[in-house]
């Protein structure tokens, strides 16, 4: 007697033919607390009514202009569910659309928050393009690393920013140097910049822990933070990050305060003869 053929595997479910109410659960968990990923309450109350809709109805009413405080404005975390949802029940068309409805309200915020950051013109486009490819790239992703994208949409394109304009800001700085303006022929070519870094070595010899008293001795108390913070703590002179500590905000002045009390340091130290040779 022959054996039972097994049975067939069973096929995952087309999304094309899911019904639209039974609305796609979030699948990860925080890093820090290893709680699942909820939605707030208005944004899943929207996604259950628009999703009860008619798809005519529901399309009109996702792409429609609305004054900021309607309350049938759909949120941004909105938006970017059903533009997945579209995009993986096959229609690109509308998936584009809602995208696009997405894309045109962030221009003001992006704009605001990279004109925290000392970045000519250029480089600030540069940093907007580079955020809404980014933004592109992970609404239309279906991996569950970027379902935070339909929690908190404007802590994630923050980060996005962020990153982007922090790395634009570290290669400026480290193209134009503060100490640049005070290099003169003959000096060592590693000028304040390199005595400072040599004052960071944590195997620093006698000689050098030595001089770093020394040279506290003659910089005022706010020149001597910032070097110590910027190069012995590696703490950066600035971010548009709110969240990130760095020395403006220690030292409660402004980003150009800081490159300010850098700058005096750096002329302090060069316009001592012979300081600058002994590391």
């Amino acid at each position: 007697m022959n054996e039972a053929s097994p049975p067939p595997p069973a096929r995952a479910p087309n999304p094309e033919h899911q019904p639209w109410h039974a609305v796609r659960p979030l699948t990860r968990a925080r890093k820090d607390s290893g709680a699942a990923y909820v939605r707030e309450p208005i944004v899943a109350a929207q996604i259950a009514r628009l999703s009860a809709l008619p798809d005519r109805e529901r399309r009109s009413a996702l792409i429609a202009s609305y004054d900021g405080k309607d309350a049938l404005r759909p949120k941004e975390e909105t938006l970017v569910y059903f533009a997945r949802e579209y995009d993986r029940r096959g229609d690109r068309n509308t998936a584009w659309a809602l995208m696009e409805t997405l894309v045109a309200r962030i221009p003001g915020h992006i704009g605001r928050e990279v004109a925290k950051w000392r970045l000519p013109e250029p480089e600030r486009d540069e940093c907007t393009e580079s955020v809404v490819v980014e933004l592109y790239d992970a609404v239309r992703s279906h991996e569950p690393r970027d379902e935070f994208w339909e929690v908190r949409f404007w802590v994630c394109l923050d980060r996005r920013i962020h990153a982007h304009a922090e790395k634009l800001q570290r290669t400026r700085d480290r193209e134009i140097r503060p100490a640049d303006d005070f290099e003169s022929e003959g000096e060592s070519a590693r000028g304040a910049e390199g005595v400072f870094a040599s004052l960071a070595d944590p195997h620093a010899s006698p000689e050098v822990m030595a001089l770093r008293k020394e040279l506290q001795s003659r910089l005022s108390e706010t020149e001597w933070q910032s070097v110590f913070l910027k190069y012995i703590e590696k703490m950066p002179e600035e971010s548009g990050d709110a969240d990130k500590i760095t020395i403006a905000r220690v030292l409660g002045v402004t980003g150009r305060s800081v490159r300010n009390y850098l700058r005096r340091a750096e002329k302090k130290l060069l316009d001592s003869d012979g300081t600058h040779g002994q590391v």
